[in-house]
């Protein structure tokens, strides 16, 4: 049995280098360009990846949203650091710094007492958009 793919239309095609070509020219997305991935299919922009702010997170949904021949887009993996820096700040324990550079958290200063890196790792590793966990204890 032979597997397939289906190729992109040509629409697709032309969606895809519209887009690339419109989200060029915001100068905050140019540092982020590399941690986004964008398909067309269908119409359908998939957007995933890393942005570090949110106002570049909402530019480039709304950017997109309003290019002639985009039917919907979807974005549910597409994150901005500041995000997912105030989500980690939530369930880790004061006295930990938190950094994040595109998904993978820094984590540093002072482990409390009674807390484990184990434990802080686990439940840092399950906020939405954390890939990579790193400690400096």
């Amino acid at each position: 049995m032979v597997e397939t793919t289906a190729l992109p239309s040509d629409t697709d095609i032309d969606l895809h280098a519209l887009i690339q070509h419109k989200l060029t020219s915001y100068p905050p997305f140019m540092a982020d360009r590399h941690r986004v991935r964008i398909t067309v299919n269908n119409g359908v922009a998939v957007i995933t990846g890393y942005v570090k702010s949110a106002v570049t997170e909402i530019y480039v949904a709304n950017r997109i949203r309003n290019i002639p021949g985009v039917k919907d887009i979807i974005d549910k993996r597409l994150y901005n650091d500041e995000e997912i820096r105030l989500n980690v700040g939530s369930v880790v324990p004061p006295g930990v710094m938190v950094t994040v550079e595109y998904g993978a958290v820094i984590l540093s200063g002072k482990l409390p007492d009674g807390t484990t890196v184990e434990q802080l790792v686990r439940q840092v590793g399950q906020v939405p958009g954390v890939h990579h966990v790193v400690t400096s204890f």
